[in-house]
């Protein structure tokens, strides 16, 4: 006897699609031959109940968190554009509950290799300079020196970075390093891996992140990194652009995508920016078309610029979207950022240790 169990999140109705997590849970008398069922059926009982009860309990986390995540990001790609700046709080605060996390922290590596602690929640509980004195070689950090080695964008978890990436000696000289702050066990999300390093990282003193820490991770890290990509395309719009797009019915979302048309990207690649789906960005062109009474793009970026709402621009992206420089991380303050630089030594300080 198989038990399935479908959980169905709620519509995003900003990205025009159902959002589905299915988890199947096979007990141990599926796998038994069906020759004797009195005897699968002895099987079944001592493990089913345990194992629908543990999928229960994660079920409802993931389910509980999910909804959470998805009400945040929902209602801030609704809003009316510049009503708020970059919301490190609210992300910051739902990261700690989601995973149960001591500490919340943005880092951010320069071009010197250095790691950065940007900023961290709750506030103080992390010192931006070590006692010491000294920031750590970033390139002796194992998560870090895993996004170096593999590219990966994907969550990972400290603890299951392969030793051919961080040796023993590595990982202890780091730990040595971090555990009087109360850090032991850490899961990163990165926001950013290639020309740089941009990540929020969850610490835990105690308990290590398990396999269902991983999946909500999964989940929940391209919807951070969808906000922050929308708000790195509006970083450099004008305050009196914001005026002007204040008087129109467009949301934050439909904002970003004419931004990004009005800086000749296609579909594909305003998606590509965006990290959501051509056939969404298609949805997001017919409203703001409607709203702004035009048939077309052409249309659409003529009379964007002459209400006000779009600025000529300096230089033409590619159609790509590959030629944009290395993004800033939007801060608190409206329109505001921190530049973040290249890794000029990448290869040399991967490739040590």
């Amino acid at each position: 006897m198989t038990h399935s169990i479908e959980v169905r999140e709620a519509t995003l109705l900003s990205e025009g699609r159902r959002d589905r997590t299915q988890l199947y849970v096979t007990t141990a008398a599926a796998r038994i031959g069906r020759t004797d069922l009195a005897a699968q059926d002895r099987a079944e009982r001592p493990c089913t109940l345990g194992y629908l009860s543990n999928t229960l309990s994660c079920v409802s986390r993931l389910t509980t968190c999910h909804a959470a995540w998805l009400g945040l990001v929902g209602d801030i790609l609704q809003e009316q554009p510049g009503t708020r700046a970059f919301p490190h709080q609210q992300v910051a605060d739902l990261l700690l509950r989601s995973f149960d996390a001591a500490c919340c922290s943005l880092n951010v590596v320069d071009r010197a290799w250095v790691d950065h602690v940007v900023r961290g929640w709750p506030e103080g509980h992390l010192p931006k300079v070590p006692p010491s004195g000294e920031l750590p070689d970033a390139g002796t950090h194992p998560l870090i020196r895993w996004y170096c080695v593999t590219g990966s964008s994907s969550a990972q978890i400290l603890g299951r970075v392969p030793r051919a990436v961080a040796p023993v000696r590595m990982v202890a000289g780091w730990s040595e390093f971090a555990r009087p702050f109360g850090i032991t066990h850490q899961l990163a999300l990165p926001l950013r891996v290639g020309d740089g390093i941009e990540a929020y990282v969850v610490s835990r003193p105690d308990d290590d992140y398990d396999d269902a820490d991983a999946e909500l991770a999964a989940l929940v890290r391209p919807a951070v990194a969808a906000l922050v990509r929308q708000h790195r395309v509006l970083a450099d719009v004008t305050e009196d652009q914001r005026e002007h797009v204040r008087g129109t019915r467009l949301t934050e979302r439909e904002f970003a995508v004419l931004t990004l048309l009005g800086s000749g990207l296609t579909a594909v690649a305003i998606a590509h920016r965006l990290q959501t789906s051509p056939r969404t960005v298609h949805k997001h062109l017919e409203h703001l078309y409607r709203k702004l009474g035009v048939r077309d793009r052409l249309m659409a970026v003529q009379r964007a610029r002459d209400a006000g709402l779009l600025a000529t621009p300096v230089r033409r992206a590619g159609r790509d979207g590959t030629t944009e420089p290395g993004p800033p991380y939007p801060s608190d303050q409206e329109g505001g950022n921190l530049q973040t630089a290249s890794l000029t030594s990448r290869d040399t300080r991967c490739a040590g240790g």
